[in-house]
């Protein structure tokens, strides 16, 4: 059987509580003509009658209880749930409560950002971070608060502020036996083209390396790690893998400035809690 028509299902349980068509007109702010019409309608649907109509009053029939009983609960639970929802869509938030957007280059989350975001979720519990990752330009929408790129050619007209600068060494696995030996292959990764170049323009007349060819800094990390070669990789990478000895730096290798990461205020406005992860992160990368 399809649902009853919800109005008339509200009409009827006003009626049945009052017992009295005319009383449930005043509260509905209708017609008791309405009323009756929309009692008929259900009545109609339902093939039973709900009502005994008498000389100005009416009863319940045994149906009309018992209909009266399930739905009368049902309804009142629609209307609570209803009130609930207006209430929390109108509600100021809590203080300190909120969300923020984030959109960040893949390498960038995961080995730095999601390392540090329970320190972030300990001082404001109440706000909730939405990690979204992407490379290149800046997509710009209205679903991303903040922005966090490397590559000013990736800002698509959007206002950076530097808050930490990328410095980046030559590292080895510990299962190179020499991993000064030039027969010892480099690691490049083509996301990153720069960084190379940047390296041996401070040897210009040093020999030629032979080169390994990865796709991202990701993969250029793991294969460092698996001692295919050395790596030129920057540090914030690669902090945890340099304590944990799965990465050593080579002698000798002075850290070299490639870059500078910067925070971009996307199109998604300006809120408290998109303040309070920016003043975070500035004080993070600080430290």
């Amino acid at each position: 059987m399809t649902l009853p028509p919800l109005a008339a299902l509200r009409v009827f349980v006003v009626a049945a509580r009052r017992l009295s068509f005319q009383d449930a007109a005043a509260e509905l702010f209708v017609t008791p003509g309405a009323v009756s019409r929309q009692i008929r309608a259900l009545e109609a649907h339902l093939g039973v009658p709900l009502f005994e109509r008498r000389h100005r009053a009416v009863a319940l029939t045994q149906m009309g209880a018992l209909y009266l009983a399930r739905c009368g609960p049902a309804l009142d639970a629609v209307d609570a749930a209803s009130r609930q929802v207006r209430a929390l869509a109108t509600a100021p938030p809590e203080p300190g409560s909120g969300l923020v957007r984030i959109d960040a280059t893949p390498t960038f989350a995961m080995h730095w950002l999601i390392p540090r975001l329970a320190e972030f979720r300990a001082l404001h519990p109440r706000i909730e971070v939405r990690l979204g990752t992407s490379q290149g330009p800046v997509t710009r929408t209205a679903e991303v608060d903040l922005h966090i790129r490397r590559d000013p050619a990736h800002f698509a007209g959007l206002h950076g502020v530097t808050f930490m600068s990328e410095r980046s060494v030559l590292v080895g696995s510990p299962r190179l036996a020499d991993p000064t030996s030039p027969a010892v292959p480099r690691i490049r990764m083509r996301s990153r083209p720069d960084l190379w170049p940047q390296w041996l323009a401070q040897d210009p007349a040093g020999a030629a390396p032979r080169f390994l060819d990865f796709d991202n800094t990701i993969l250029a990390i793991q294969a460092t790690v698996e001692g295919l070669g050395i790596g030129l990789i920057p540090l914030l990478f690669i902090e945890g893998l340099l304590q944990g000895g799965a990465l050593r730096r080579l002698p000798d290798s002075a850290p070299l400035t490639t870059g500078a990461y910067h925070l971009l205020r996307g199109d998604g406005g300006d809120s408290p809690a998109t303040a309070a992860f920016r003043d975070w992160l500035l004080r993070t990368a600080e430290r």
